[in-house]
Order: C-alpha cells, then sequence, then structure tokens
C-alpha cells in the first residue's frame, strides 16, 4: 500500500504526498474557514482601532500645556478625553486576543499607561525627581503596550502578507530609537539647553512620522481583513 499511517503521531499521515486528497482538501478548507473567521475579528476591530487615533490626536493638541496652558478648559478637556481614549484603546485590543493571545497584554498594558499618566496629571507633580520617579513607569507601560501591540500586528499578518507583517517589526525598532532619543535629550538638558531643544524637535517630529505610519498601517490591515472577511 502506498498509503502509511503514522500512529506515534496519532492520526496523522506520516508526510503530506502520502495523505488522501480528501483528508488534504479538507484541511485546506478548514484552515481557510479559519482565516476567514479570524479576518473577520480583526477587521471589525481594527476598525474601530484606525478610527480611535483621530480623537487621539485631537486629545494630545487639546492636552498640550505649552498651546492652551494648564489652567484652561480646553487643557482640562482634552487631558480628560486622552485618557478615555487610551483606555478605550486598550478595551478595543482585547477581544482580539482570540486570534493572537498577546493582543490581551496590549490592551492590558495600555490602559494602564492611560490611568497612570492621568495620575500624573491630577497629582501636578513640580519636582522634576518626582516627575522622573512617577513618569517613567508610565513611559514603561506605553512602551511594553506598544512592543505587544506591533508584535500582535505582525503575528496576525504572517499567514496574510509577510512582507507587511515585518513592516511592523520595523516600525517597533523605529519607536525604541525615537522613545530612547527623547529619554536622551532629556538628559541633555542638563548640558545644553539649546541642544536638547534641538534634539527634542527631531524626535517630537519623529513621534508625529511614526504615529502617521501607524495609522496608514492600521487602515491597510483593516481594509486587508475586511475584504478578506
Amino acid at each position: 500500500m502506498d498509503e502509511r499511517y503514522d500512529e506515534k503521531n496519532q492520526g496523522t499521515w506520516a508526510n503530506n504526498e502520502q495523505m488522501p486528497d480528501i483528508l488534504k482538501d479538507g484541511n485546506i478548507l478548514a484552515k481557510e474557514s479559519e482565516k476567514k473567521e479570524h479576518a473577520e475579528i480583526l477587521g471589525k476591530w481594527l476598525w474601530i482601532l484606525f478610527w480611535l487615533i483621530i480623537p487621539s490626536a485631537i486629545a494630545g493638541i487639546l492636552g498640550n500645556e505649552n498651546l492652551f496652558g494648564k489652567e484652561s478648559g480646553v487643557y482640562i478637556f482634552g487631558t480628560i478625553l486622552s485618557m478615555v481614549v487610551g483606555i478605550l484603546y486598550g478595551v478595543i485590543l482585547m477581544p482580539m486576543k482570540e486570534v493572537e493571545e498577546k493582543y490581551r497584554m496590549a490592551g492590558i498594558f495600555s490602559i494602564l499607561a492611560a490611568v497612570l499618566s492621568m495620575a500624573l496629571e491630577v497629582v501636578q507633580v513640580e519636582n522634576p525627581l518626582m516627575v522622573l520617579v512617577i513618569g517613567l513607569p508610565t513611559l514603561i507601560l506605553g512602551l511594553v503596550a506598544k512592543y505587544y501591540e506591533f508584535h500582535s500586528h505582525a503575528a496576525v499578518l504572517r499567514d496574510f502578507d509577510l512582507e507587511f507583517s515585518q513592516k511592523w517589526l520595523t516600525l517597533w525598532k523605529w519607536y525604541c530609537v525615537v522613545i530612547a532619543g527623547m529619554i536622551v535629550s532629556a538628559l541633555v538638558v542638563l548640558i545644553s539647553f539649546l541642544l536638547a531643544a534641538l534634539l527634542i524637535l527631531v524626535f517630537a517630529i519623529g513621534t508625529f512620522v511614526i504615529a502617521i505610519v501607524q495609522l496608514v498601517y492600521l487602515y491597510k490591515m483593516a481594509k486587508l481583513f475586511r475584504q478578506y472577511a
């Protein structure tokens, strides 16, 4: 008999070539059905995530104390909106854990970062050392959240578009570079205020560019999965 059953693997054939065509077709159909199911879940939530970036950007502008001042109603509204959007962002990431478990961690850390960021605003610590002590955990939580989010996006894309998957991993590396640059800029202020201001400007632009790229990637992902489903 040409076809040989592999008892050691409990129900699998020794190799794909020896598997009967009817089983091959069944496996292909099952895999395709699972991909469509995953695409439907991802397309739905990623589309919402994409639109949530817009109020997030608005909140970032309104919550800029250099533009409006901490005592203004616009600043207070922007700060509250930023926290609400940050929490919603984390909540929306959570249902996608059905496809990729890392989305759960991305959601949890996003929520924690948003809450701690709000706590920092409420306390309004003026001492630079205390700002560092409270602000550093917020930065770390945000960084971890982005790690899990970007790597989750890369993971779910592997079976659909490998090249696109790699782009998320590259974006994560650039995100780390920008965050490291912002930290270095804050330390350089002790040496040269002018140099620090220049570096902060450069990396602030980098942050903006990454945010735009992330927005574009989310749109393309949502569109890809919605079309596939």
